[in-house]
């Protein structure tokens, strides 16, 4: 069992021409929603980031944090929901409908998020616990020798994140084509799927990620020169929404496709026996 990536790539375009209106339907619901939800909230927006940065006395957050919290939390649920019922609608045999993916979907996607959250966490008290172990009063010192082994920790604990997502990168599809709500065995299957190809999956991901990162950085200095020169609301701000809007929107379709792509060229060939049987 490998994954070749060409291959898998190539089946990501023809799940993509073959899906293309159920695709964008998930796109409203998983990135134009949760956009504009996060954009109802004023912590959330680029200027008021700009504007504590820029003056922190006179711009200053008030209120509790509960609520851009529990917005975090629906945005992230509907998310990790569209992206459930897409791999559900992308590998069914025959299609229930929109309501009945979507369904599964929020259930499915609620249990893959939880998982994910649970392994975030485990991972990054790993990555701290050097820290603990130096204690607080060492982390603040500010020693050259600190400063340089903490940036070679934050390289490596990146790095190492890195290969563990590329090893779980199918659980997502896993759940979604099995039309399963648990997550755990999705996550040690695709640990046991991406084991021959790990290498190529890891470089291939850090490859994937740096043109979005690019052009998300691209998108900040834009939108803060806009931010700089126009008034609230302008025509110039709304169209650098919609760019973000379309950045999302591609990444969105990218996290589902390529791994739903990499689950087909991984599943087992068929042996004669099977076909003529």
């Amino acid at each position: 069992m490998d994954i070749n990536i060409r291959r898998g790539l190539a089946d990501a375009w023809v799940l993509a021409a073959g899906h293309r209106n159920m695709l964008a339907a998930y796109v409203a619901l998983g990135v134009v929603v949760p956009f504009l939800l996060l954009a109802s909230e004023p912590i959330f927006s680029l200027r008021t980031v700009m504007a504590i940065q820029s003056d922190p006395w006179s711009y200053r957050i008030g209120g509790s944090f509960t609520g851009p919290l529990y917005l975090l939390a629906i945005v992230a649920v509907i998310v990790a929901g569209a992206m459930q019922a897409a791999w559900n609608g992308l590998f069914a045999e025959m299609r229930e409908g929109y309501l009945a993916e979507i369904m599964f979907g929020m259930v499915a996607g609620f249990a893959y998020l939880i998982a994910n959250l649970i392994l975030a966490i485990g991972f990054g008290l790993l990555a701290a616990a050097p820290l603990f172990l130096l204690g607080p009063a060492a982390v603040v010192s500010g020693s050259d020798p600190l400063t340089i082994a903490m940036a070679v920790s934050r390289l490596l604990v990146t790095l190492v994140g890195s290969w563990v997502a590329a090893r779980f990168c199918l659980a997502g599809a896993i759940m979604g084509s099995r039309g399963s709500l648990e997550p755990v065995s999705a996550f040690v299957e695709s640990w046991r799927r991406t084991r021959t190809a790990q290498v190529r999956l890891f470089g291939f991901y850090l490859l994937y990620g740096l043109p979005y990162g690019i052009a998300a950085a691209a998108l900040i200095v834009v939108h803060g020169a806009f931010i700089l020169n126009n008034a609230p609301g302008s025509f110039a701000e709304t169209m650098m929404s919609l760019g973000w809007i379309l950045l999302f929107a591609l990444y969105f379709l990218g996290q589902i496709l390529i791994p739903a792509g990499f689950y087909r060229t991984s599943e087992p060939a068929a042996t004669a026996s099977e076909i003529f049987n």
